[in-house]
């Protein structure tokens, strides 16, 4: 039967969405605050010295005759230094390049505030992008910043369509921790197997493993410390629930994880941290994608946060943009700058796994 109104010469589009709450958002990824995973150390803005004083060697042996034993023991003294590099980025946004027909977000009835006049919801969410975009990169370059980094194919470890100068700016964790042979390691296999799923395909057990022997092995000083605590991979933490669940032990798992996906778990009282923006970073930069592989997928580390500081001028500046429009070139500006560098402070007081 026929319909009594012919629509078959009408161009006839599904009806979009009108309204942000009829919009599907990718969701910002679980990830630790700053001052979870590093102590965060302010007014640093040039070279500053770290000094450490060490301790006093052995004293006290057997008294003999009016005169003390005389002790050749000295305190050393070592540096380190803070040298934060500023890093910046600039989000240009034109209202008028939004089309007259996304009418979730409409532009001002106005002419001549068509470009200025942005509606707030709509700001608010690009400057809550923005901001998430700059949390991103202070634990991608505190984490995996690499001065001397090169692309696989010249022979280093960066993903090859990758721009290597978002890491440069400062050796990060990862890099120091590569660099000292003095720092205790747990070597873990499946990263040096020869595929993404090989890689990914954990040993049962592994996380405990991983887990007991930094807490073993690592120096009883950090132990004296009282607030050592563990940060892992998603990776390492998806085997941990596994091995909980496959050795009936699934009670325990209702409160390894908050509704945000931040960890509440402990290993012999030591909280454990899952770094799933460390994950994230490994896909995009370490991935040797000619083959198929990983640069060390699965990681962990055992030290005190005040043990791998990240210096900075001020921690405002890393959490908000400076927003402006310039009335010469019609646009909006948000405007992001943060100075950073990180540390690992005393070798002996971490304990790592990759």
């Amino acid at each position: 039967m026929a319909a009594l109104i012919d629509t078959s010469d009408l161009t006839l589009n599904p009806q979009e969405a009108l309204v942000a709450s009829e919009a599907v958002f990718e969701q910002v990824y679980a990830k630790p605050m700053l001052n979870q995973a590093h102590e965060v150390m302010t007014g640093i803005q040039m070279k500053t010295q770290i000094p450490f004083f060490g301790l006093m060697g052995h004293v006290g042996k057997v008294s003999s005759g009016c005169t003390p034993n005389t002790s050749a023991e000295i305190i050393n003294l070592t540096e380190k230094y803070w040298d934060p590099a500023l890093n910046d980025f600039r989000l240009p946004h034109c209202q008028n390049q939004i089309s007259p027909l996304f009418k979730m977000w409409k532009k001002d009835a106005i002419a001549n505030k068509t470009w200025e006049n942005v509606n707030d919801e709509m700001m608010a969410f690009i400057i809550s992008r923005g901001v998430d975009a700059m949390e991103n990169a202070i634990l991608r370059i505190s984490s995996f910043g690499d001065k001397s980094a090169k692309l696989y194919s010249a022979g280093g470890m960066i993903t090859n369509t990758e721009d290597v100068t978002f890491l440069t700016m400062i050796n990060g964790l990862w890099q120091q921790i590569f660099a000292d042979a003095t720092i205790y390691r747990y070597t873990i296999p499946e990263n040096a197997l020869a595929s993404y799923n090989a890689q990914d395909a954990l040993a049962s057990g592994r996380a405990l493993d991983v887990f007991r022997t930094l807490h073993n092995k690592i120096d009883p000083r950090a132990h004296a410390t009282g607030n050592l605590v563990y940060q892992v991979t998603r990776s390492l933490f998806n085997e941990w629930q596994d091995y909980l669940e496959d050795k009936s032990l699934g009670f325990t798992l209702n409160e390894v994880e908050n509704a945000d996906g931040t960890s509440k778990a402990k290993y012999r009282g030591k909280p454990i941290i899952i770094r799933d923006d460390w994950d994230t970073n490994i896909r995009d930069f370490h991935n040797d994608t000619v083959n198929g592989v990983y640069t060390y997928p699965t990681r962990a580390i055992l030290t005190p946060i005040g043990n791998i500081p990240i210096g900075t001028s001020d921690e405002g500046s890393m959490k908000t943009l400076d927003s402006f429009y310039d009335k010469v070139s019609k646009t909006w500006y948000l405007d992001g700058a943060f100075y950073l560098d990180a540390k690992v402070l005393l070798p002996y007081m971490i304990a790592v796994a990759y």
